[in-house]
C-alpha cells in the first residue's frame, strides 16, 4: 500500500536570536524506500523541509501550502479538503510533474522526482503543525484524493499502523 513513510517534527532555525518565520521540519523516523529522498538528504544525512503558505509562493494555486526541501526543490503542494481524523488534518499532494524545475535566475535544473511523478502523497498533520507524516502511495497520483478520503474514514488504519511500527528513528 505505502512504499515509504516519513515522520517530520518541527525544528525551528534560530538566527540572530530570533526564530525563523518559515516552519522547518526534520525527518525523525522513516520506513520503506523512496529513491528521490537520496537527492534531498543534506551533508549531515538529514532530510529537512520547509512548510510555506502558498499565497506567499504562488497566489494562483489552489493548494494551501507546500513543502520545500534542499535547494528550494518543491517536494509537493499540500491540498487540504476538510478531511480530518479527530483534529488531525489530512492532506494530499504529488511530486513535481515537469522534467526540469525552475532554478530562479539560473535557468532550470533536472527534476529529481520525475521518475516518480505517478506516485501520490498523503499528509497527516497535527493540529498545531508540530508533526507532519508523509505516506508515499506508489502509482497513486491519479487516485490520491480517494486515498485521502479512505485515510480519513479509517479504511487505511491497519496499513498506517504497520508502517508506523516499522519506522526507524533518525537522530533528533
Amino acid at each position: 500500500m505505502f512504499s515509504c513513510y516519513l515522520k517530520m517534527e518541527r525544528r525551528q532555525t534560530i538566527r540572530n536570536g530570533a526564530e525563523s518565520k518559515t516552519p522547518r521540519y526534520k525527518v525523525t523516523a522513516q520506513a520503506g524506500y523512496f529513491k528521490p529522498l537520496q537527492s534531498i538528504t543534506n551533508a549531515k544525512n538529514e532530510i529537512v523541509m520547509f512548510y510555506q503558505r502558498n499565497d506567499k509562493c504562488n497566489p494562483n494555486s489552489t493548494a494551501e501550502t507546500r513543502l520545500q526541501c534542499k535547494d528550494s526543490i518543491n517536494f509537493s503542494s499540500v491540498y487540504l479538503e476538510n478531511l480530518k481524523i479527530g483534529e488531525t488534518l489530512i492532506g494530499h499532494g504529488e511530486p513535481p510533474q515537469t522534467k526540469e524545475l525552475k532554478n530562479g535566475k539560473k535557468g532550470s535544473k533536472p527534476n529529481l522526482f520525475f521518475e516518480n511523478r505517478a506516485d501520490g502523497y498523503l499528509f497527516i498533520m497535527s493540529p498545531d503543525l508540530n508533526t507532519i507524516e508523509i505516506l508515499v502511495v506508489p502509482q497513486g497520483r491519479q487516485l490520491i484524493r480517494g486515498y485521502a478520503a479512505k485515510l480519513a474514514d479509517g479504511q487505511l488504519n491497519e496499513a498506517l499502523e504497520q508502517i508506523r511500527q516499522a519506522a526507524k528513528s533518525k537522530s533528533a
